[in-house]
């Protein structure tokens, strides 16, 4: 709490940290114009002669800070310069330097951009003639304009660039002339020009882009100075899609981040990990957007510029205790200097659900299984003779009544319906629609962004669908107040609603819901012949009439920073401040449902009524100050960064309910009548602050070197304990750079060796007040008085040694580069997770108390990550065909190396040394017994055996793999598991994704897989798959038809048919037991997007202003392919009341379009 104060006092401490940053900048502002007076008045001093224009603009860059950007190929085109100046501006050294060349050149923002001279002819040209006029459009891979780009004449310096658009002009051309066009990071193409119609010219990314920026922490970097694990795709694979969040976009496109829905509900947030198992108390990535830790599943895809996966400790230690496990940077789109440019896209998709259980519906069949089942139990049938001959007649004659009145109650209903509950539960498809806008543009003093998105999803529910509704805005503005001042901000908005049907367990989230309908009769049906809800109905009653829920979040956010530069920019200092605040507001309600049992019964009801409303608000600060200076001295290059972050978090919650509502249409807390109303509340605060800092060294482009640090602080560590030191390291080597390797760069044009080591902290592990004693209160047992007084608990005990889980990170990696189009990239790395937070050693009974946490356990991680991209491009019907293919695979294994279990007990399901997080403990199962002899002559297997007895035919028979006569788990541990061995684990290996994209003649096509190679999964005591198994009235599923044991199904895949076998009699006993016969994998491939596209270029859209108008029909999971159960879905295996009970997947299948204007 001390901690926390320090840094965020008691009150008004909002507006005072808003004051003192005011005052800091106001304090900048007055020492930067001291120093700056004098920045910009440098002078140049050049005296060459006969040197390459090369040479040149590197010592100009050195004096003056000016990097120069130009084409290779361009400049190989300059004549020697010879050059004598002292003391000369900018603007004259290079007037003088560009004299007689055959390019030009222009400033902007301290960057000097080579370009080809506009239509100048060369007078050695020998003259020639001229007879047509050219115009045409520079596009990119995606179909957009490439604004800059250069055309020129083969053989001459005759030439132009194209506009903001991507347009050029030439006039007077030989018709035998051929066209260059080249732009900085794509493919110079040769074309032949056309004069009958406008040329469209695409170019293709060039493999091997070294000179691209990359995002990392506090800053960029060029991608070739890159001595981290690190990772990065363009926002481009987001456009375009039907996904509800980024989340769904970026699954399977960076290697090492693993995403996972594990739901296909509206709104439902991904999870997200970065290279494998954390911690035994979790752990995820940091998640930035813009610098600012969000919650990515608010933000529009469509304002997504880029996405950066730091991996290793090298890369991200400057984000200290919370980049334990790696970090997401996302950066939105900016302003960029031109006229205002508007952009729309809309998307309208059709979902459908991906995999449902398939369920037996005809009557005869459902009445046999349930009464096989329930008397293998209960001995008797559930269903008499006369309604077991009833079903069979239903069977053959559908027209017959399916609900009728009982022969012998003519007060109760008999049901022979067929009513598959799932078709009744789910519509055969819902929808979704997105509409995004945007607007930007600027001038030489502001640039602006400004965004809108809206998104809506309706729910998979036939009766009353749930939905959710997403609303984001987002305005950037940059201000150029100086040349050496900027001052930006950045501000979003947004709002989501989700409105559900409050269900009468009075918990949506449980998920029984799906466990009910699996279980809900087959022969019953949704209403009675009055029309009102039968007890089976009642499931989808309350979805209809039982009340609503709704969740409101509103979230504003406003970031405001400064950038300064002094000397030619080689020193900055940056600063900025978030302020965020975000409100969660749910209210809901339910009523009890009637319904009736039969036509002369009295009505029933089904729940009950209650209204309910919680809300918690979150308020997040952040400041982030630092300062950087970079510059070449010869080969030598240098750049350092030192900064200081600070974060605060404050976080409310209350939450109020009652029961009896006097209204069934008012669901109010004040329409309530209950009288023992429930109230609670609970808040918490957190903070972190910490010095950071980065030293990149570079030599000769060849030797790279990098050193970061934080000095990290946290509010959930003892005061002794409040700050820990977290360095790291890391080293490259450019070989390709090397004079022994320039024979090989045609074939190997880059090849860089990495490696890294470095240390990170986790805070993560430890509640807010872990680190204290804390009492807890509330009524005993016994009555004192005639009541049940409050009584205080005595405090948990707290070890006084308690610190920071520490994370150490190695990592060895190789970029390669061949032929300049085919780009790899492989890492191998290992990742020790120490001291973890977890029990420490037992404590004698006598003390009354549980052992407190400790520092008392170890993992460790080992994997590697390998990622291929190839782009090319050629003629098709002579036409470019430009295409890119792409593939990421990665993989880790996690192994405990301490823990307190010093037997290795694993059958409490505790860790212990050597396991794999996710192992699966199992027999190895031989087969089924076909006899009584054979079962009674086999091993004793009575310890796991349940309610029945296993020494007949049609039960399972385990392997005795230790051959001492009997069939069990031994104590439970390592040492001594009886037969039990692992059978499996559960934690995905092998991760891919596999994309390609194409375009040709205005036409574009992309497509994605992404997939698992290698997992387990153990249906556990899931009635999706048990079926009668787990209870004998559940659904009859049709994996289980014709594959039970019987005489005359000798080959059955499961045992004899009896109700209560899958988990009633408990853990670990009959068909809970995990074994080897019902063990499947769960790997799997998907594809998860494919796309086709056609973007029209009419002059008609050009006269009413659009600029380009693109078409495309997109479908998302449209296929897979996996072994696993009818029902199960791949990416949704969870579920709180059984495997696969959980809101359903759903493909989509979309429409949309894009216009620029």
């Amino acid at each position: 709490m001390k901690f926390y104060k320090i840094l965020c006092g008691k009150t008004n401490r909002v507006s005072k940290i808003w004051r003192v940053m005011k005052l800091i900048i106001v304090i900048l502002t007055t020492a930067i114009l001291q120093v700056s007076a004098n920045s910009y008045a440098q002078k140049i001093t050049l005296s060459q002669k006969n040197v390459s224009i090369e040479k040149v603009f590197n010592e100009i860059r050195i004096q003056s800070g000016y990097d120069f950007f130009y084409n290779i190929r361009l400049i190989k085109q300059a004549k020697p310069v010879s050059v004598e100046l002292k003391d000369a501006s900018l603007e004259e050294t290079l007037k003088a330097c560009f004299e007689n060349q055959p390019f030009t050149y222009s400033i902007k923002e301290n960057a000097v951009i080579v370009r080809p001279k506009q239509s100048v002819l060369l007078n050695n040209t020998p003259e020639k003639h001229i007879d047509i006029d050219v115009s045409g459009k520079v596009l990119d891979e995606t179909g957009k304009g490439l604004p800059g780009a250069a055309v020129k004449i083969k053989g001459t310096t005759q030439g132009t660039v194209t506009d903001q658009n991507g347009n050029f002009k030439l006039k007077g051309l030989n018709d035998n002339a051929i066209l260059v066009i080249s732009f900085i990071g794509y493919d110079t193409r040769e074309v032949k020009p056309d004069n009958k119609s406008e040329m469209i010219i695409t170019l293709s990314p060039r493999a091997s882009n070294l000179d691209d920026v990359v995002v990392v922490g506090y800053g960029t970097q060029k991608k070739v100075n890159l001595t981290g694990a690190v990772s990065t795709i363009s926002g481009k694979v987001l456009e375009d899609r039907p996904i509800p969040n980024i989340g769904r976009g970026l699954q399977g496109e960076l290697p090492g981040l693993t995403i996972t829905s594990g739901s296909g509900k509206p709104g439902a947030a991904p999870a997200f990990n970065i290279r494998g198992f954390t911690s035994i108390n979790g752990g995820s990535p940091l998640i930035l957007v813009d610098g600012v830790q969000t919650n990515i599943n608010d933000l529009n895809p469509d304002d997504v510029a880029s996405a950066t996966v730091l991996k290793d400790a090298a890369s991200a230690a400057v984000y200290g205790s919370r980049a334990a496990f790696g970090v997401l940077l996302i950066t939105t789109k900016t302003g960029q200097k031109g006229t205002p440019k508007v952009s729309y896209s809309m998307n309208y998709a059709i979902r459908k659900i991906t995999n449902l259980p398939d369920v037996v519906t005809d009557p005869g069949t459902v009445i046999d299984f349930k009464n096989q089942a329930y008397s293998g139990y209960y001995g008797v049938n559930l269903y008499n003779t006369t309604q077991t001959a009833y079903a069979h007649q239903r069977s053959a004659n559908p027209s017959l009544p399916a609900t009728i009145v009982d022969p012998t109650n003519p007060n109760v209903y008999d049901y022979f319906g067929a009513t598959n509950w799932f078709k009744e539960l789910y519509k055969p498809t819902n929808n979704s629609q997105t509409h995004n806008v945007s607007v930007s543009g600027g001038n030489d003093r502001i640039t602006y962004y400004f965004s809108a998105d809206y998104n809506n999803q309706t729910g998979v529910f036939r009766y009353n669908p749930d939905y959710y509704n997403r609303f984001n805005i987002r305005g950037k503005l940059d201000f150029k107040v100086t040349d050496w001042l900027h001052i930006y901000t950045n501000s979003a908005y947004n709002r989501t609603v989700y409105n559900y049907p409050s269900l009468w367990t009075s918990d949506w989230t449980s998920g029984d819901l799906y466990h009910q309908i699996g279980r809900a009769n087959t022969l019953s049906v949704p209403r009675n012949p009055d029309g009102s809800w039968t007890s089976s109905g009642t499931y989808l009653g309350f979805l209809q009439d039982g009340g609503r829920g709704n969740t409101v979040t509103n979230e504003p956010q406003n970031t405001i920073g400064f950038t300064t530069s002094f000397f030619n920019n080689t020193w900055r200092i940056k600063g900025d401040y978030t302020f965020r605040a975000t409100n969660n507001y749910n209210q809901a309600y339910q009523v009890a449902l009637p319904y009736e049992t039969g036509p002369n019964q009295a009505i029933s009801y089904a729940g009950h009524s209650d209204a309910s409303a919680w809300a918690d608000d979150n308020a997040y600060q952040a400041i982030n100050i630092y300062t950087e200076y970079e510059k070449t001295f010869g080969k030598h290059y240098f750049k350092g960064m030192i900064g200081y972050n600070q974060e605060l978090n404050k976080y409310n919650y209350f939450s109020a309910s009652n029961n009896n509502l006097i209204s069934s249409n008012v669901g109010y807390l004040d329409e309530s009548t209950g009288t023992t109303p429930s109230v609670s509340g609970n808040g918490y605060q957190w903070a972190v602050r910490g010095a950071f800092s980065r030293l990149n060294y570079g030599y000769d482009n060849k030797y790279l070197l990098e050193v970061d640090a934080r000095y990290d602080g946290s509010s959930r560590f003892p005061t002794n304990q409040h700050y820990a030191f977290l360095p790291s390291a890391s080293a490259g080597w450019r070989v390709s750079e090397e004079p022994f390797f320039k024979g090989l760069t045609k074939v190997v044009s880059n090849l860089k060796l990495r490696a890294s080591y470095g240390t990170l902290g986790n805070d993560q592990s430890l509640g807010n007040y872990s680190f204290t004693p804390t009492l807890g209160s509330g009524q005993i047992s016994n009555i004192l008085g005639g009541t049940q007084p409050i009584a205080v608990y005595a405090p948990n005990l707290v070890s006084p040694t308690l610190t920071w889980e520490k994370v150490y990170n190695k990592d060895a990696g190789i970029d390669i580069t061949l032929f300049s189009k085919l780009n790899a990239t492989f890492d191998w790395y290992q990742r020790d997770t120490k001291n973890m937070i977890t029990k420490g050693f037992q404590l004698p009974a006598v003390l009354g108390a549980t052992q407190p946490l400790e520092n008392a356990a170890d993992l460790r991680t080992q994997g590697w990550d390998l990622s291929i991209a190839y782009n090319d491009q050629f003629q098709l019907i002579g036409k470019p065909f430009n295409f890119g293919l792409r593939v990421n695979v990665w993989d880790s294994q996690t192994v405990i190396t301490r823990y307190n279990n010093p037997n290795k007990f694993w059958f409490g399901g505790d860790y212990y040394v050597g396991e794999h997080p996710g192992d699966i403990w199992g027999m190895t199962t031989k087969g089924i017994f076909q006899s009584d002899a054979a079962a009674k002559g086999a091993p004793d297997q009575s310890k796991l055996q349940g309610y029945y007895d296993w020494n007949k035919a049609g039960e399972i028979q385990y392997a005795d793999l230790n051959h001492d006569g009997k069939i069990d788990y031994g104590d439970g541990t390592v040492g001594k598991p009886g037969d039990a061995h692992v059978i499996g684990n559960t934690s995905p290996r092998y991760n891919f994704g596999v994309g390609g994209n194409f375009t040709w003649n205005n036409i574009d096509f992309s497509i994605f897989f992404q997939g698992v190679g290698k997992e387990s999964f153990w249906p556990g005591t899931s009635g999706y798959y048990w079926s009668m198994f787990y209870a004998p009235w559940d659904n009859v599923y049709k994996n289980i038809v014709g594959n039970t044991w019987t005489p005359q199904t000798p080959n059955a895949l499961y045992p004899s048919l009896k109700g209560w076998r899958a988990g009633d009699d408990g853990p670990w006993v009959d068909l809970a037991v995990p074994q080897t016969r019902y063990l499947y994998s769960a790997a799997y491939i998907r594809l998860k997007n494919l796309t086709v596209g056609y973007s029209f270029n009419m002059p008609l859209f050009k006269r009413i202003g659009i600029d380009r108008l693109r078409l495309y029909f997109s479908g998302e999971d449209l296929w897979e392919s996996d072994h696993l159960p009818q029902g199960f879905d791949p990416e949704a295996l969870g579920g709180s009341w059984g495997a696969g009970k959980v809101y359903p997947f759903q493909r989509g299948y979309s429409f949309g379009l894009n216009a620029k204007f």
